[in-house]
């Protein structure tokens, strides 16, 4: 029994100097790299402050244990910077071979690899990366096809946008919003892509390119024509709503007409007439009084009280309008518009204003 116990002690013993051992080793090591990374991190700092074709060589040469201990902090500002600090560090990571590793590295086996390597090409805004980093799209792992989304949503060719809206007809799409961001860092360039989007077969996509479009705010009259289509004849409900949403962001009176049309129909689904009526709000027009006041009386609680907010949008017309509703109509009608009224008091300042 007692050589059982102290060969337990002695085990215990070895296994205290053994942590002991590692927790120096790695505070040294720690130590080391620190030390070691001290002057490339100045030259870095200081590279982002002042950038100049000197900085640049200076840590384009500089010895791999020093670039190794200072990479991480260059990763991290590379990510950060704009303009010519931006520039600058492209140039550093470029000269050093990293970019193109990074491209080699998009054909790791290892996912973890691959998304590093998509992150990096994505901050570096490669252009040269595109074509890789949407192979990536397709990739089995879910945070990989996130990253390369993110790659190219940064780098912003336009070029990306069909491969973009095409990763959500998957059976595990990539986020929808993450998808519409990329869309839309990629520009006006994506219109084209964004308005056969509205075609595909794929409810997700058709959406997706209905919010890209709606954020980009910026559509030609065939496009708006295209939308309104959707918003008319779709057979999927939330591509409807979307549609209306996007005319409303849009902010065309082109909008105008197919919106009314689905808010006059008592057919068309509750949901979605009040969606029409809040992007008629959004685009203010005239145009849409008649038909808002028109629909102040509906039963549906939720198409009132849209129509009487969106008339307050509608310059000094939905102002009268509403004003008339709310001293001819005692009931729930005149209840909406002077609540709507109330808030376009409270917008102006004039919270003590009654009706």
């Amino acid at each position: 029994m007692s050589a059982a116990i102290i060969v337990m002690a002695c085990v215990l013993a070895l296994l205290a100097v053994a942590v002991v051992i590692v927790r120096v080793v790695r505070r040294w090591r720690v130590r080391q790299r620190t030390r070691i990374a001290a002057g490339p991190r100045r030259l870095m700092l200081a590279l982002i402050a002042d950038p100049d074709p000197d900085g640049v060589e200076e840590l384009a040469r500089l010895p791999a244990v020093s670039w190794r201990a200072v990479e991480p902090t260059a990763t991290a500002l590379l990510g950060k910077v704009r303009g010519d600090a931006h520039t600058s560090l492209v140039t550093v990571f470029r000269r050093r071979g990293l970019a193109d590793l990074a491209l080699t590295e998009l054909g790791a086996r290892s996912h973890v690899r691959r998304a590093r390597a998509a992150e990096l090409l994505g901050n570096l805004r490669a252009a040269d990366a595109v074509q890789g980093l949407c192979g990536l799209l397709d990739d089995p792992h879910a945070e990989v096809r996130l990253v390369a989304v993110r790659a190219l949503g940064r780098i912003g060719d336009p070029a990306a946008a069909w491969r973009l809206l095409a990763s959500l007809a998957r059976a595990e799409p990539t986020s929808v919003q993450m998808v519409a961001l990329a869309l839309t860092q990629c520009g006006a360039g994506t219109e084209a892509a964004l308005r056969a989007a509205l075609d595909h077969r794929a409810p997700l996509v058709r959406i997706t390119a209905l919010d890209a479009l709606g954020l980009l705010q910026s559509a030609a009259r065939l496009t708006m024509q295209a939308i309104a289509r959707l918003l008319l004849d779709d057979d999927v409900l939330e591509v409807r709503l979307a549609a209306a949403g996007s005319l409303g962001r849009l902010g065309s009176r082109d909008g105008v007409l197919p919106l009314s049309t689905v808010l006059a129909n008592d057919e068309q689904p509750v949901a979605l007439r009040a969606a029409s009526a809040r992007a008629l709000g959004a685009i203010g027009a005239p145009a849409a009084v008649q038909t808002l006041t028109g629909a102040l009386p509906d039963k549906a609680y939720r198409v009132a009280h849209e129509c009487a907010h969106a008339l307050r949008r509608c310059g000094p017309a939905g102002f009268t309008s509403l004003q008339a509703v709310a001293i001819d109509s005692p009931n729930d009608v005149g209840m909406h518009a002077r609540e709507a009224l109330a808030s376009a008091a409270i917008e102006r300042g004039e919270a003590n204003h009654s009706f």
